[in-house]
């Protein structure tokens, strides 16, 4: 019977039910809120300076100072919604993995089966056994079926989330200091000597 995962129930449901779980992913997405939240209140720091440098100070240099930090401030904005979209997806996965755990077959039934299906089979010298040991098996296959589509679901929510997560525009900051031709540049202390 060919099965997409490969692993038997037994194996696929140990795994999600008794592995590391989600307390990573849940440890992640709060870090990526954090970053987030830090983001934006550097962000509305910055937007607070500038408001206060436009009402404080006015002029050509005030106003190329204000036009150069701008596009820097418009930067923290856009890395402050990256991390939560960032954030956003991480809870996804999280969800996603809640889900598989919701649709795996528990270990006690597979481990009732396995168990009845090798009681019978050892206690089967007569044939008493022979139609009750297939029945078990049809149920056996259903735990395949069960845990694979889970696992395939799992594994589509998690392909889509990563992907997503790849096209994260992570930007460059842009320069704040610009050439404005106001300030003449410092001549070099070797230039007088000729060197």
């Amino acid at each position: 019977m060919p099965h997409s995962e490969g692993l038997p129930p037994e194996i696929n449901s140990h795994n999600v039910l008794n592995g590391p779980g989600i307390s990573s992913m849940n440890r992640t997405k709060k870090q990526w809120n954090v970053l987030a939240w830090d983001m934006h209140y550097l962000d509305l720091s910055f937007r607070r300076i500038l408001r206060r440098l436009a009402d404080e100070w006015s002029g050509e240099a005030a106003e190329q100072v204000i036009n150069a930090a701008t596009p820097f401030q418009e930067w923290l904005a856009d890395l402050a919604e990256s991390f939560v979209s960032v954030q956003v997806r991480i809870g996804n996965i999280e969800q996603y993995f809640d889900w598989a755990r919701q649709e795996v077959v528990d270990l006690a039934s597979i481990d009732a089966n396995r168990a009845q299906v090798l009681a019978l089979t050892m206690d089967n010298d007569l044939g008493q056994n022979t139609a009750t040991i297939p029945a078990l098996e049809d149920e056996y296959d259903e735990y395949w079926d069960q845990d694979d589509e889970a696992m395939k679901r799992y594994r589509s929510g998690l392909s889509r989330e990563l992907r997503q997560l790849q096209k994260t525009p992570w930007q460059q900051p842009p320069p704040i200091a610009t050439d404005t031709g106001l300030v003449a540049p410092m001549p070099r202390a070797a230039d007088g000597f000729g060197l």
